[in-house]
């Protein structure tokens, strides 16, 4: 049952809605200010918000695949701090207080090396020791390319379990990637430090799993959309809320072509007017196109629609309101030049969507999130730039 009422609310006043993507157009764009947050931050990955250091303001702390320090920056001077720096070939944090002290630590990814799928894939916890040089490091496990970090309670016990989404399986090469992902979560044990994390195994059909969205599912429970080369899943756990019988559902068909430009890249779940839900991506794998799905009808996959296909090497996307309207805009950006970063909105009048900048040739955006660092009410953008070797935050002017 878990299953079908999610889908019901989820599908549910299907068919209102039509659009297509469209250069410039009649809705208001939202202005934001450009905030250089660090101009040498070599092949920046991820970005994450958090309050680090318990002073009631979102700090920002970043990755590199490059550079083996983790850093993170205060608000809201934007002080830069030295996390970190005993592992390499970073590619993804995700931050909580993992050992119940009050203080926010973070889940780590490292040794990623898409050439290799036999060896590394390290994940780690960091412990935040508040004040010390640095960061205590734990060993959780190891798969090979691990890749994505999320934190969601996905068994329903009112505790948060560390997933991990690593990109290809083990022994898998390219082009084709043939072997299934080892799409995990691990269990926070009662003695973190010392004691092991169990290991429970989501799924091994995807291939090619690049992006990963947590989705509200009832009570406290959360579903799992991913973007890989089968296009867009979703992941249910079983209604126990024990073992590994987990449900997948294919909701969006990808990018149709041979492998590896095939399937879908980025994924995020956003709200149109009526409560109508829809799902954005970037297609194929580190491809060109931004594409929404539509709720298809019971049963069928959901209806596709590009509405760009101008980018160069797609790489992050995720969905917010900006202008506090109840409806989503699509943030999306690409690393190859020439460098963008935009987002989408839904012209409610003319029911279409309009691509507006928020930074052309300044961000080769690698990785994206969303905080109100301000305290202002309005959400605000952050991004790591890869070629452009940077850190910047975006702070919404929107007039609320």
């Amino acid at each position: 049952m878990h299953l079908y009422f999610f889908l019901f609310l989820i599908l549910q006043n299907i068919g209102t809605i039509y659009y297509r993507g469209i250069e410039t157009g009649k809705a208001k764009s939202i202005q934001f200010e450009r905030i250089l947050i660090d101009t040498n931050f070599s092949q920046g990955y991820q970005i994450k918000s958090a309050d680090l250091n318990g002073d009631g303001f979102t700090d920002l702390v970043a990755v590199s695949t490059r550079m083996p320090e983790i850093y993170w920056y205060q608000n809201p001077s934007w002080e830069k701090h030295l996390l970190y720096d005993k592992t390499r070939n970073n590619i993804d944090i995700a931050p909580i207080d993992v050992d119940g002290d009050g203080d926010i630590d973070l889940a780590l990814a490292s040794r990623f090396n898409l050439g290799n799928s036999t060896q590394g894939g390290y994940i780690h916890w960091l412990e935040n020791t508040r004040g010390a040089v640095f960061w205590k490091e734990h060993f959780i496990d190891s798969i090979p390319t691990s890749h994505r970090l999320r934190w969601a309670d996905i068994d329903g016990d009112e505790k948060d379990e560390l997933i991990n989404l690593p990109i290809i399986g083990r022994g898998a090469e390219r082009p084709d990637y043939d072997q299934g992902v080892e799409f995990t979560y691990y269990k926070i044990p009662e003695t973190p430090t010392v004691s092991p994390w169990s290991k429970h195994i989501i799924d091994t059909s995807l291939h090619m799993a690049h992006g990963i969205q947590l989705v509200q599912g009832e009570g406290s429970r959360w579903t799992l959309l991913t973007a890989s080369f089968e296009g867009v899943s979703l992941f249910t756990p079983p209604e126990t809320g024990v073992g590994n019988d987990w449900t997948r559902t294919h909701l969006g068909a990808g990018h149709k072509g041979m492998r590896p430009g095939q399937g879908s890249s980025e994924v995020g779940l956003g709200q149109l007017p009526a409560n109508e839900k829809f799902i954005a991506t970037i297609e194929p794998w580190h491809g060109n196109e931004v594409v929404t799905y539509r709720p298809g009808g019971a049963g069928r996959l959901w209806k596709r629609q590009v509405i760009d296909t101008s980018f160069n090497d797609g790489h992050a996307l995720i969905c917010s309101d900006l202008d506090s309207d109840g409806v989503d805009e699509i943030i999306a950006g690409h690393r190859g030049k020439d460098y963008h970063l935009y987002y989408y909105q839904f012209d409610q009048r003319d029911l279409q969507w309009i691509r507006h900048n928020i930074d052309q040739g300044g961000m080769s955006t690698a990785g994206l999130c969303i905080l109100d660092f301000n305290q202002d009410g309005r959400m605000d953008i952050a991004a790591a730039g890869s070629a452009t070797n940077n850190i910047v935050l975006y702070e919404n002017l929107d007039k609320k």
